[in-house]
């Protein structure tokens, strides 16, 4: 039996590293402000980006990307992550169940999509949209 295309796909396994990684991040975090609070929360967890960024430019061999407007987004993710993490663990911190925290804060795809087709016109098929419907359908199951 052949395997799908799909599980060949390089993407398809650093998604799931991905997926994986993001699931313990939102697992630590709700750990993590029963703990300490939102804003040490905030200020400790890049110090665990240190380690991987050392690794990145180490691979690199220690030479920095030239492209302004390419270290302006990297930047800006950067800045966007950083507010999102913090909300994360505000949201964390205020009792809520962390099903439905990560349920909520998980629907940022919708944002992305939305974008997508804006900016940089990309089509959705009705595949793409009844995905959408149920991700909005699982956010609204998870907030009960």
């Amino acid at each position: 039996m052949a395997l799908p295309v799909v599980l060949k796909a390089k993407w398809f396994w650093y998604s799931v590293l991905s997926v994986f990684c993001m699931g313990l991040w939102t697992l630590l975090g709700k750990l993590g402000t029963n703990e300490i609070s939102a804003r040490t929360m905030q200020f400790l967890y890049p110090f665990g980006w240190l380690p991987v960024a050392l690794v990145c430019l180490w691979v690199r061999r220690f030479r920095p990307e030239k492209s302004a407007k390419g270290i302006l987004y990297s930047t800006a993710i950067g800045v966007f992550g950083g507010i999102g993490g913090l909300a994360f663990f505000v949201a964390c911190r205020t009792g809520g169940s962390t099903s439905a925290i990560v349920a909520a804060t998980a629907m940022y795809p919708l944002i992305t999509v939305f974008l997508a087709v804006l900016i940089l016109r990309e089509k959705l098929t009705w595949l793409h949209m009844t995905g959408l419907v149920f991700a909005g359908a699982a956010f609204i199951l998870f907030s009960f």
